[in-house]
């Protein structure tokens, strides 16, 4: 199956092979589904999550400005919208109960990963098309849907872990990660080879990064 076979997406997604499986199904979105995760390992994982936030924004803030119509440009400002409102609340409210220091909220000491994961996305919105802004953003989120929608049924009690999962298992959500697959193709369908090299890199860079990222919190 070639490229216009299968869309772009989807084909880089199958390129990313067993990377790709770990991401979605990691021992700790796993841990985090049951319970089993320590509530220090939470916390940590999300001051380091956290510290990435303002970076995406301003990565998709990018891609508004390089989006090539007013539909695109309204549905990642509806993203925006929810990351910087109920996701937010969501980690100061997780933070409060996980006693998570103030120093840590603000002005947390970065994890190599972390850094990396900074530097992927700043150099995508500063610097990539949209095309290659929308790949690096792709497979985060597509990762999120797949990992959570595995461990929604799980329904844990502490809202830390079942908000977060709620979060990015939601019909809003799961229909922007769909429209983001679909705009990505678009692009892709537009692009020089050049560019979709890009794209594509960018897109197993993420993935690699993802699985990175989670490794640094599963349980021991």
């Amino acid at each position: 199956m070639n490229d216009a076979e299968a869309g772009f997406a989807e084909t880089c997604r199958q390129k990313a092979g067993d990377d790709w499986d770990v991401a979605c199904g990691h021992p700790f979105t796993v841990a985090l589904g049951d319970s089993t995760l320590p509530t220090a390992a939470m916390a940590d994982y999300l001051v380091q999550d956290y510290a990435f936030v303002g970076t995406l924004v301003s990565m998709v803030g990018f891609a508004v400005g390089k989006a090539p119509n007013i539909g695109a440009q309204a549905r990642l400002s509806a993203f925006l919208a929810a990351v910087t409102s109920d996701e937010n609340t969501y980690f100061q409210r997780s933070f409060d109960a996980l006693q998570v220091p103030a120093a840590d909220r603000s002005r947390p000491a970065l994890r190599e990963v972390t850094k990396q994961l900074i530097a992927a996305m700043e150099e995508a919105g500063r610097q990539g098309s949209y095309g290659e802004i929308l790949a690096t953003l792709l497979p985060a989120e597509w990762i999120y849907l797949t990992w959570a929608e595995a461990q929604a049924a799980k329904a844990p009690e502490a809202f830390y872990f079942r908000e977060w999962i709620d979060l990015h298992v939601n019909g809003n959500f799961r229909a922007f990660v769909l429209w983001l697959k679909a705009e990505t193709d678009e692009a892709a369908k537009t692009a020089s080879a050049d560019e979709r090299q890009a794209m594509a890199a960018r897109f197993a860079r993420m993935v690699q990064l993802e699985v990175d990222f989670f490794d640094m919190f599963q349980p021991r």
